[in-house]
């Protein structure tokens, strides 16, 4: 998965809104096994319904997908389910659907549900809790049918959107499961108008609108484009057929084509480096829309579906880089796992300390195969390397919150709806950033330590053939998922060195990364500078309004902190020069660092001078560049990374 972030302007920079968790209140001793039996019970009865005990005998299920009313962007299902024999069902709607790490409930948009027995009579039904119909089968002949609508009409990876222009379907928001029967093989029907194409993985044809599944994991796994206008094309690499799929609002053949070129080289380049994919057939679904708040990208077993702002014209170079980093999660966390995430718990969320090696080294892995495909130079590598450094060094919570911590907490802040204040902006940090950084770190020592033999596409090689290609654990798929301990044992394995004080004080600890030391191995050297016009520092994130600029986060111990300013005071004017005309960056540019400037601000509707004492500017520039006087060995091992190897 990638996503994108929306932009608040900040003095410097600093992020929006990521996840702090408060310390757990302490409980009194005495209260520990009264508390303990409570929330096992409680526990129990909330996963009882949609965690019952497989079968004996697999169900007959049967999906039926209709699309017939656009303009109320209603998607119509069916299920019927034959060979039952006990006398309930429980039917659920996941809470999150994989590769978001994110409770959505999107039982919140079904409607309409229904239950009918063999001979079409009505059956009794109740909803025990938010995601799951319980009906009652002891009526039914042995054959039940359910019904029900879901409401779609959101572009994104998770949710799926049903329009005048197209339907995309992502099957964890569309279609509910009987518990106890994930793994049990399916068919799916999609009725849609016959002038609309059917895309998916499930089938090469366009005009296929019937077809094999064999569980609902693989259901959920397989998202659909259904359109009158979706563009279709394909290329080959190493036998295997890569569509591309391309819905829009405008029409650009020649953007088209260069996005199509594009992910040929990124296809061809991460493929040569890695075991070659269990797969037939993968397909790239794009989707360019310039009205949606921001991007998206999701991974899948045999395709990804990215979801690009802006218009095909303007935007082929952000789908490429998604592209890569979605393309790469094919070995990566489809197939590589974590053990967490597969087979997968629907009803609730499912915990891993691992997101920074599943999603953050695939965006280190995805930088490395924009530069050896050609799609980026070496300066566009190392500033996005250094973008990366700049972003995690100006994070407040790279002290509070290790990789692993935020890998476990995702479920806090990834695109999770927040509902209360939260201090994420001060206390956490991204997985994505700090993972891509590790990468980089744990690929530059894994070179150093053996001589430029290996890399750490060889550490991937080594867990890939060890987990994935081990036999099967469960129904889910081939192999089986590793735990965190995995990733350091391979590291080690591949180097013959001992990586376990690397993992504890930068993986599992907050000790500042060595970018200096470990880029000097490759001849490379870390610089840090303040951009000329730079104003001094506020330590405060703003959000700009009307009457001026909105304080969204407050630095601790910076000068805005020391002053008393506050989270949600408004900033109105500095120096009686107002912030409603200016941009506050533009104004705190005329002092010098110690400054004592006044602000007018206005607090629970009361306005007051704060007078607040400006530090210095931080490094806001961090790059990487070659290292002056370079011995032959840093040379080599220089054109080693950044070259093909």
């Amino acid at each position: 998965m990638r996503i994108k972030e929306e932009k608040v302007s900040h003095v410097p920079s600093m992020k929006l809104l990521r996840p702090r968790l408060s310390p757990a209140p302490r409980i009194p001793t005495l209260c520990v096994v009264g508390l303990a039996i409570l929330a096992a019970a409680l526990c129990a009865a909330a996963h009882a319904s949609a965690q019952q005990p497989p079968a004996a005998t697999p169900l007959q299920l049967h999906y039926a997908l209709k699309l017939d009313r656009p303009s109320t962007h209603l998607l119509d299902v069916e299920i019927s389910v034959g060979g039952i024999t006990q006398p309930s069902l429980d039917l659920a709607m996941p809470a999150w659907a994989p590769g978001r790490y994110a409770i959505y409930d999107f039982a919140k948009n079904v409607q309409e549900f229904s239950a009918r027995g063999a001979q079409g009579q009505e059956l009794v039904w109740d909803k025990i809790d938010k995601q799951t119909w319980r009906v009652d089968t002891s009526k039914a002949g042995g054959t039940l049918k359910v019904r029900y609508r879901v409401f779609a009409n959101d572009l994104s990876g998770s949710f799926s959107q049903f329009d005048t222009s197209h339907a995309i379907v992502n099957g964890a928001s569309v279609f509910l499961y009987v518990a106890g029967h994930k793994p049990d093989s399916l068919t799916l029907d999609v009725n849609a108008p016959p002038h609309w194409q059917v895309i998916s993985g499930f089938s090469s044809s366009t005009a296929q609108r019937n077809f094999q599944v064999p569980n609902y994991d693989r259901l959920v796994d397989t998202p659909l484009e259904i359109s009158p206008e979706c563009k279709l094309e394909e290329f080959q690499e190493q036998g295997k057929i890569f569509r591309v799929a391309v819905h829009s609002y405008d029409t650009d053949d020649d953007a088209r084509a260069k996005l199509v070129a594009g992910l040929k080289k990124i296809v061809h380049t991460e493929m040569a480096g890695m075991p070659s994919p269990d797969f037939s057939e993968y397909t790239f679904f794009f989707h360019f829309a310039p009205d949606i708040a921001m991007g998206d990208g999701m991974e899948h077993l045999n395709s990804t579906d990215i979801i690009v702002r802006g218009g095909l014209e303007t935007a082929v170079p952000e789908a490429l880089e998604t592209a890569a980093h979605e393309f790469f999660h094919l070995w990566n966390v489809k197939r590589l796992r974590p053990a967490a995430l597969g087979p997968f718990d629907y009803t609730r969320e499912n915990y891993t300390r691992s997101l920074w090696f599943a999603e953050g080294v695939t965006t280190y892995c995805s930088y490395l195969a924009l530069l050896r495909s050609g799609l980026w130079t070496r300066e566009q590598f190392l500033k996005r390397l250094g973008e990366e450094i700049r972003a995690l060094e100006q994070e407040p919570g790279r002290s509070l919150m290790s990789a692993e911590s935020s890998s476990f907490n995702a479920w806090f802040y990834d695109r999770s709806p927040q509902m209360q204040e939260t201090n994420f902006a001060n206390g956490t940090i991204s997985y994505y950033n700090k993972g891509a950084l590790l990468g980089m770190l744990l690929d530059l020592e894994i070179r150093a330590q053996t001589q430029g033999r290996k890399s750490l596409r060889d550490a991937f090689v080594e867990m890939y053939h060890k987990f994935y290609e081990s036999p099967p654990t469960s129904y889910y798929g081939p192999g089986r998922g590793y735990h965190e301990a995995d990733i350091l044992m391979a590291v080690n394995a591949v180097t013959g060195s001992d990586f376990a004080s690397f993992f504890e004080r930068y993986v599992r600890g907050m000790e500042p990364l060595p970018y200096a030391e470990t880029l000097k191995l490759a001849g490379m050297e870390f610089r840090t500078s303040v951009a000329a016009g730079t104003a001094p520092d506020l330590g405060a994130l703003v959000r700009p309004e009307d009457m001026g600029a909105r304080i969204v986060a407050v630095r601790p111990g910076g000068p805005a902190d020391r002053a008393g300013l506050s989270r949600d005071d408004l900033l109105i004017s500095v120096d009686d020069q107002s912030l409603a005309t200016e941009e506050l960056q533009d104004r705190l540019k005329i002092y010098p660092p110690g400054a004592k400037v006044p602000f007018a601000i206005a607090r629970h509707g009361q306005r007051e001078i704060v007078m607040v004492t400006l530090d210095p500017p931080p490094p806001n520039v961090y790059s990487i560049q070659e290292l002056a006087g370079a011995t032959p060995e840093q040379i080599a091992a220089r054109e080693a990374w950044l070259g093909s190897k």
